[in-house]
Formats: C-alpha cells, structure tokens, sequence
C-alpha cells in the first residue's frame, strides 16, 4: 500500500518541489516570453503545480514543474536587446560590396534598428542561381515591436534593392514537356489601392503589449495562486 501511494503521489510531490526551486531561481518574471522545450509564450503564473504560459495565439499552456525546471528555458525578454537575422538572394553578377553597403545604410535608417550592437550584411552563402547575404540587426524589445522591425527592414531592404537595380533572381527550373500542345492563362495583375491608414499601421513599428494585457487580465481572473514574485532573487 505504501508503494503504491508513493508512486501515485510521486508527481505531486515532484512538481510542488520543482515549484518552490523555480520560486527561489526565478527564471523569468509575469510577462515574460520564454520558451520552454518548444513551448513559446508570456509567463502567466506559477502555481504548486504547474506553469501557466499563454500563447503568441491567446491560448493556455500548462507545463508542469518538474518539467519546466528539468526543461531548457530560452528567455527573450530577460535581455531586452534582441537580434533578428533574415536572408536576401541577388544575383551572382552583382557588386557584393555595393549591396552590403547598400543594406547596411538600409539597415540604419529603419526605425527601431539600434546603432549600437551594429547591425550587420554578411555574405552567408553562395547559391545554385544566387549569392545569399545575411542581414542581422538588434532591436530594444522595451520601445519597438521585433517582428514588425523586421518586416519594416525586410521591405526596406527589397524596396532599395530594386531603386539600385540589384537583381534579385528567382530558382531556375528545366522543365520538360510531354504533350505538343498545352494552353498557359496568365494571370491579370491587378493594380491595389492601399488604405493610407493601413499603410501607416504597416510601417508603425512601436511596440504592443496586447499579450502582456492578457496575462494580467487572467491574473485578475484566476485563483490568486502566482508563486513569481519581483522580489524573489533571479537567476543569471
């Protein structure tokens, strides 16, 4: 009898162990975004047995303790400096140096791109039809939104390129055809007129808190159970 009430409480105990020990490390703090073993999202609550995250997606995800403190824990609010990377092709006859540099002053000029870890155009790869250059920038998460940075800096970047001319080629396929005669519709490009409003939204790279307003909403709904406290000492 006591073997079997040992192995069915053994979770509990586990995951109310873990909770302290995650109490007294404080990995993360209410509203951080970490991901933990592949699970992303805002730091809700602790409580004696699980850790509450809520998705990019609005959704709850209940981790339990044992697991979080045994997990690898990537936080990304921890440091608010945050670096993005993206890929750009251009075709292998272009200046390389000309691009880089052309990138680089793109890079500047973006809002919410920081002078200071310095952003970066590297050449990462050379391509079946093209050379591969890296794009790398750092954004300060507190005042700017990261991925509307870097979608403002990918659009900037491809916008430049095409001012200057630099190709930006596409796959080249060999296709072989079997039947002699085949018909190919081509579509009609349709010219679209952009809201000015919509465009602004798209080019507003500030930051939002719409998760972070989630969390504390279901803070104020929930049991009052949060083992995460601010004075609690972090771990490095």
């Amino acid at each position: 009898v006591g073997l079997a009430v040992g192995f069915a409480v053994r979770d509990t105990v586990e995951n109310y162990i873990a909770s302290i020990l995650l109490s007294l490390r404080n990995p993360f703090e209410v509203n951080d975004l970490v991901d933990i073993d592949g699970h992303e999202g805002n730091v809700a609550r602790i409580t004696s047995r699980a850790t509450i995250l809520i998705s990019l997606d609005g959704n709850h995800i209940r981790i339990p303790n044992a697991l979080v403190f045994k997990a690898v824990i990537t936080n990304f609010t921890r440091n608010p400096e945050r670096r993005f990377h993206f890929k750009a092709g251009i075709d292998t006859a272009e200046d390389l140096l000309a691009a880089q540099a052309l990138a680089l002053e793109t890079l500047k000029a973006t809002p919410g791109v920081l002078t200071d870890p310095r952003p970066l155009a590297v050449i990462e790869a050379l391509g079946d039809s093209n050379v591969l250059l890296g794009i790398y920038a750092w954004v300060d998460q507190r005042r700017f939104s990261f991925p509307k940075v870097r979608s403002e800096a990918i659009r900037r970047i491809k916008e430049a390129f095409d001012d200057a001319g630099i190709v930006m080629p596409e796959p080249i396929y060999k296709l072989r055809l079997i039947e002699k005669d085949f018909h190919k519709s081509v579509p009609v490009k349709k010219s679209v007129d952009a809201n000015a409003g919509d465009v602004k939204d798209v080019k507003d790279v500030s930051a939002e808190h719409a998760l972070e307003r989630k969390v504390l909403e279901d803070q104020a709904q929930g049991d009052g159970e949060n083992l995460l406290t601010k004075n609690a000492r972090q771990e490095l």
